[in-house]
């Protein structure tokens, strides 16, 4: 596998990911502007409870696609049709479970009309199965349009909703719509390129024993890593809250697709390293950890010296009570996507199971300093615990359990450089 394609296939994801970066950046800051705080927090607000279910559709599997895809070749039209079908049964049961909660925990109708739309997403991310394939392959070019142009459309209808002065409800199903224009022109180029899909139950049965270890886990990142906050300030402040914080968040979360880009296009070269030559394998690795946090920490200082500016350019002075909670945020990223990547080395060595262990400190720990911090210092207590959280269950508690303490010590050699500017070895 030459480092032409590698870096050939890195760039198209980059690139993709700049574009839709662009687009969503754009969209939501317009959105954001035209609904103000209040409006915006609602929307964030119901997000999360859907984005609550997440993990249970995707049954792990998407932890565990990557090495399926390379691993068993001759295979990718039953791994690919397997986990489309099982992974759709689920977001169905998902998305009317979802709106049932939003629905028990709050009174007003339009809360449920809001869930309705955008549990819809639930479903159709089902198909970004596909893109996976493409990874695999090295074919990022082919998905990457596909998300381009999906995003393209998707934009046009947000922008249509702002100038036609729309209700919130047409803004609620564009974050579905997202979802939807993706999986439609994902089958269209899959299709296409001849390819085909197979359904079965042995299959189904093997890839759900591989992947069970990570639907708790997930459910458990979610809580500790996506929706804590977000309901806690809504059920303890109020939805206004939200939409400060989540203006800010928004920006600090604007550049990530850079770390997951490099993630994706690296993983299968560092899984396949690890069945050749295991010295190489973690050099690579210890590679991928050291750009993923010198890149966050580097760009985490640009945010705290802008965020004020940025906040008032983006969103107007109306959103100035998120430029200080954006200040701290920007500094659980580096941490965030070490936990990503450290997925790689789970996988490789068989420690998959104890990604449930990490989760469930992860979700309680949220939980626990969410509760206390926000009661003390609202927003801003809230961005600390999310610094807090990613520090503590990312590195920290990878320490007090020998089966991980190996990845923790890769991580701390990555942080100080230890073996990984090695000039004998190939460079991720």
């Amino acid at each position: 596998m030459s480092n032409k394609k590698l870096f050939a296939n890195a760039s198209w994801i980059m690139v993709g990911r700049v574009f839709q970066l662009v687009l969503t950046f754009v969209t939501t800051m317009l959105t954001a502007r035209y609904l103000g705080p209040s409006e915006n927090g609602k929307l964030v607000y119901v997000f999360s409870y859907v984005q609550f279910f997440l993990p249970l559709c995707t049954l792990g599997l998407n932890d565990i696609i990557v090495k399926e895809l390379v691993d068993n070749r001759d295979k990718n039209d039953e791994i690919l049709g397997t986990m489309i079908v099982i992974r759709s049964i689920v977001s169905l049961i998902s998305m009317i479970s979802s709106i049932v909660l939003v629905g028990l925990l709050n009174s007003e109708p339009i809360y449920r009309a809001i869930a309705s739309l955008q549990s819809l997403s639930l479903l159709f991310q089902s198909f970004d199965c596909i893109m996976y394939f493409y990874q695999s392959r090295l074919l990022s070019r082919k998905s990457g349009t596909a998300y381009a142009l999906a995003y393209i459309l998707a934009s046009f209808f947000r922008i249509y909703a702002i100038l036609s002065k729309k209700g919130i409800l047409w803004f609620a199903f564009a974050n579905s719509l997202d979802y939807i224009m993706v999986a439609l022109l994902l089958c269209i180029v899959y299709f296409k390129d001849k390819n085909s899909l197979k359904c079965s139950l042995t299959m189904a049965k093997t890839l759900l024993s591989k992947s069970y270890h990570y639907i708790l886990a997930g459910l458990m990142v979610v809580i500790y890593g996506k929706v804590t906050d977000i309901l806690l300030l809504g059920k303890m402040i109020n939805e206004t809250m939200v939409g400060y914080y989540s203006a800010g968040t928004t920006l600090c979360n604007a550049w990530p697709f850079v770390l997951t880009a490099i993630i994706d296009s690296f993983s299968p070269v560092i899984i396949d390293s690890f069945k050749t030559n295991k010295e190489v394998f973690y050099t690579k690795l210890k590679q991928l950890y050291a750009m993923i946090f010198y890149i966050s920490v580097v760009v985490a200082i640009g945010i705290t010296l802008l965020s004020d500016l940025a906040i008032s350019i983006v969103y107007g002075a109306e959103y100035a009570p998120a430029a200080l909670p954006m200040k701290i945020y920007a500094w659980s990223t580096a941490f965030s996507y070490l936990g990503v990547s450290r997925t790689i080395w789970m996988q490789c060595n068989n420690k998959t199971r104890y990604e449930v262990h990490i989760a469930f400190f992860g979700a309680i720990t949220s939980i626990v300093l969410n509760f206390l911090l926000i009661r003390s210092f609202g927003i801003i207590g809230a961005a600390i615990a999310a610094v807090l959280t990613q520090l503590l269950t990312n590195f920290i508690f990878l320490f007090t359990m020998k089966e991980t303490r190996e990845n923790a010590k890769l991580i701390l050699d990555a942080i100080l450089l230890k073996g990984v500017l090695n000039r004998g070895e190939s460079n991720v």
